[in-house]
């Protein structure tokens, strides 16, 4: 493979969709209108004069609604209200139907349905985190996510309006006496026992401390065995909502899970309250046909309906329920399919605090007759500031039969920022990375006393990312997230381990374009001990070598590397190292920080062997010696970020800096004392893990402030993609050039990070996610930069929307691929296909 022509443009599964139309009267022709010009064209030549002109006329009234009409001719109702501007997709819900929740209503009343047997069901189980699930298995008579021993747990949100009843389709696997207790929200409903096989268990929920969003504890008794292991009991589905008639017929239920594959071969006779359902039964008519009363439970569900992709068709009170991210100009855009009088029910609620939610909207719209089965219309989403909201699309109870959702996006006015069809590939590459530097003590994007002047200037000139995350808290799983492009999960590198010799790295795609490579690295992770030594022309680890670590030394050495090989493309990566411990007084900086005087153990610098008996509490420091090692600390990113001024002008000097891309990251961050502890590897938070992001080149986007979350897996794809490469198939990282440019149209993209296999952070937007097995915290990083306090029961929105982001990747975190699938809080067209195959 020869050196790239340069970027050729995004992909096109991620090119957003420009929509202009205009159809709010009289700006377009009626159907009536449309009928009569066709009309016309044909007939015109055999009418007379005194015909035509009436025809015209006719024309013109039916055009022009203040004109009356003609005696005998039927008026025509205006379209339904739309949309008359340009407009581009910022989020397209049947796209991103995987995301939604199934919902049904009865008047006004709804209910949400989980299906414990589809894919999504990791969203209301924290992606298995804990793994207390069997998920997906096959029993006698149908299929279940079964009880990894007695135990598990599920988070389940609530509709709006009344929350009664939770209804239960659970399979007994136990041979003798088997019973389940559910626990809502710590309190304790009633116990109710079982028979082997298959039922639904109906709780009543008067009394119950009832949430906008709720934990749910399933306990039982006795164990058989699902899959092989042993269980208490499977689910199949539940259901939490307002409440059925108490006695529902019991059908035959061979179609129930159709969706996932999955059927129910025995049946359930009538289930009051608190009891469970006897096998046996017979089958009952369809939803629709006779009312509620004599409609089996399990046939009134959309959970007979996957989540895929695609336009979708919803009977008379069912639907879907997304979480969204509602910019202030957004506009809901509906094209519908329905006969004439059946519409759609939207709801669009938003949080007023304290663990309460309102609806900022409630509209129906019924298609207009003799406008065509086929209809568009759109909303002004009512929302003063950008703000997380859940959105509810619901078919009328006036539809007699299906209506047809055939698009359904989020849209905003005007059109997505142009961006080049090709982008001039760099000539040269330097990586400056600066190991353990949190992006908060840098004045870019904050507010901080630190100086960094040249770091500064480069984010200004440049693109810098306001969110990014770094995939480890510590060096070895962070280095090898950042030279393999993939998450710790899948590269396997966590407190000890190596890349594998067949996951390619970003210095051998540089071979690949016929670019010289060389590395100078002070970190001694990165070389053979992670086995990336591979793919250098020229490699030197300082800390191996015994040799100088401080930024100036390697900046040197780097550039004289450069110097004597400017006569090829080359990619020279500078590992530094200055505000990892040692931390080292420097005299011409410490002043900058430490203006009183100081007289401890850490005058001239502190080791790491003292900050770990800090951190283990075996070294007891003051108040003003923790002040001492912040400063110490800041006094390094000002030496580092002067070495880096020191690059720049030299590269400046040899008449390259505008053919060179620079990118700035950092492996992690450092903890100084915001969680009660010091240093880094050991959690999640944003002292950890948010590190700053900058791209500089001269064909790019230039002094752009990306808002949107960003991996700084992100980067080799990125940089391949300006290498003019192909995306390299295998990796987990996506192209971040078109969010450079815009193209992702303002939609927030997650950023997340991961402590080994144990603790998963997640942030979108300016809300954040710290889950570990059991147990999630959310964060309002607006209001709460320390990440102090638990938001999560007074924001029900934002916390389910989080937990179904964070959890979705928590599920596929080894196949995980952002360039492929999307991101999880907005899938791509190819994520239902990619996902299904991958599981």
């Amino acid at each position: 493979m020869t050196r790239g022509q340069g970027y050729a443009g995004p992909r096109a599964p991620f090119e957003k969709e420009r929509i202009m139309i205009s159809t709010t009267w009289p700006h377009r022709l009626s159907l009536a209108a449309l009928l009569l010009a066709a009309g016309t064209t044909v007939a015109c030549s055999s009418r007379s004069p005194e015909q035509v002109s009436a025809h015209q006329q006719e024309l013109k009234r039916v055009a022009d609604p203040t004109l009356e009409p003609q005696s005998g001719v039927p008026e025509i109702d205006p379209p339904l209200p739309n949309l008359d501007a340009p407009h581009y997709t910022a989020f397209d819900l049947l796209q991103n139907r995987p995301l939604a929740h199934r919902v049904t209503r009865d008047g006004q009343e709804r209910a949400y349905w989980i299906d414990a047997r589809e894919l999504d069901f990791m969203r209301y189980v924290h992606g298995n985190h804990g793994r207390e699930w069997i998920v997906g298995a096959d029993v006698e008579g149908g299929r279940v996510s079964g009880t990894r021993g007695r135990k598990a747990s599920i988070w389940l949100p609530a509709p709006g309006g009344e929350i009664e009843e939770l209804a239960l389709r659970v399979f007994n696997p136990a041979r003798g006496h088997n019973e389940l207790q559910v626990a809502l929200n710590g309190h304790a409903l009633e116990t109710v026992a079982l028979e082997e096989g298959w039922q639904t268990v109906r709780l009543s929920l008067q009394g119950a401390p009832v949430r906008a969003d709720n934990a749910l504890v399933l306990t039982f008794s006795n164990m058989g065995r699902i899959d092989g292991q042993l269980s208490g009991g499977g689910l199949a589905w539940a259901r939490f909502g307002a409440a059925l008639p108490q006695e529902v017929a019991t059908p035959s239920l061979e179609d129930e899970g159709a969706g996932s594959g999955g059927s129910d071969a025995s049946a359930e006779q009538a289930v009051g309250e608190g009891t469970a359902a006897a096998p046996g039964g017979e089958a009952a008519p369809t939803p629709g046909e006779a009312g509620l009363e004599n409609t089996p439970l399990a046939e009134l569900a959309p959970h007979q309906h996957n989540l895929g992709q695609g336009e979708v068709r919803l009977a008379a009170g069912e639907g879907l329920s997304w979480l969204v991210w509602a910019h202030q100009d957004a506009h809901l855009q509906l094209d519908l399919r329905a006969e004439p009088g059946c519409g759609p029910q939207v709801r669009l609620e938003v949080e007023e605090g304290q663990g309460k939610v309102r609806a900022a909207l409630e509209d129906g719209r019924a298609l207009v007759p003799e406008r065509g089965a086929e209809q568009s219309t759109s909303w002004k989403l009512p929302v003063d500031d950008d703000q997380i909201a859940r959105l509810e699309i619901i078919a009328d109870d006036a539809c007699q039969a299906p209506l047809t959702l055939k698009g359904a996006r989020l849209v905003r006015p005007g059109e997505l920022p142009a961006m080049p069809e090709a982008i001039e590939p760099p000539r040269y590459v330097v990586f400056w990375v600066i190991d353990t530097l949190r992006a908060d003590f840098l004045p870019i994007h904050f507010d901080t006393d630190v100086q960094a002047p040249n770091l500064k200037r480069l984010a200004d000139e440049g693109v810098s990312f306001e969110l990014a995350y770094v995939q480890g808290t510590e060096s070895r799983a962070s280095h090898a997230s950042l030279f393999s492009g993939l998450y710790p999960n899948r590269h396997g590198v966590a407190g000890r381990g190596k890349v594998r010799d067949n996951v390619r790295v970003i210095q051998q795609f540089f071979k690949d374009a016929n670019y010289r490579t060389a590395m100078y690295s002070s970190n001694g992770y990165a070389s053979h001990l992670l086995n990336l030594r591979r793919g250098w022309d020229f490699y030197q680890n300082n800390i191996h070598e015994q040799t100088g670590l401080d930024g100036m030394f390697m900046a040197r050495q780097g550039l004289g590397w450069a110097e004597n090989n400017l006569e090829n493309p080359f990619f020279l990566y500078l590992g530094t190292i200055d505000p990892h411990v040692t931390y080292r007084r420097h005299q011409e900086y410490i002043g900058l920080y430490d203006t009183e005087p100081y007289n401890g153990r850490f005058q001239r610098y502190i080791s790491g062997e003292d900050l770990g008996l800090v951190k283990g509490k075996r070294l007891p420091v003051s108040e003003r010696d923790k002040q001492r090692i912040i400063n110490l600390y800041k006094n390094e990113i000002t030496y580092n970020d002067n070495a880096f001024g020191h690059l720049r002008a030299e590269l400046e000097r040899m008449g390259i800096w505008d053919e060179t891309l620079v990118v700035v990251t950092s492996d992690h961050g450092e903890e100084f004392w915001e969680h009660g502890s010091v240093g880094h590897g050991h959690n999640v938070h944003q002292e950890m893990v948010h590190v700053p992001l900058i791209f500089h080149y001269s064909k790019l986007p230039q002094e752009r402030v990306v808002k949107s979350g960003a991996d700084v897996v992100d980067v080799l794809p990125t940089v391949t993609a300006l290498l003019g490469l192909a995306h390299p198939e295998e990796k987990q990282g996506m192209n971040l050039l078109p969010v450079m440019y815009g193209q992702h149209g303002g939609y927030p993209n997650p950023a997340v990070a991961t402590q080994y296999q144990l603790h998963y952070g997640m942030q979108v937007a300016h809300w954040k996610i710290y889950l570990r097995a059991g147990q999630f915290k959310l964060f309002d990083r607006r209001e709460d930069v320390r990440e102090l306090n638990d938001v999560s029961a007074d924001h029900p929105l934002a916390s389910r929307w989080l937990q179904d982001s964070v959890a979705w990747f928590r599920a596929h975190r080894e196949r995980w691929d952002k360039e492929h699938w999307g991101t999880s809080t907005n899938v791509s067209p190819e994520f239902w296909e990619q996902v299904s195959q991958v599981d």
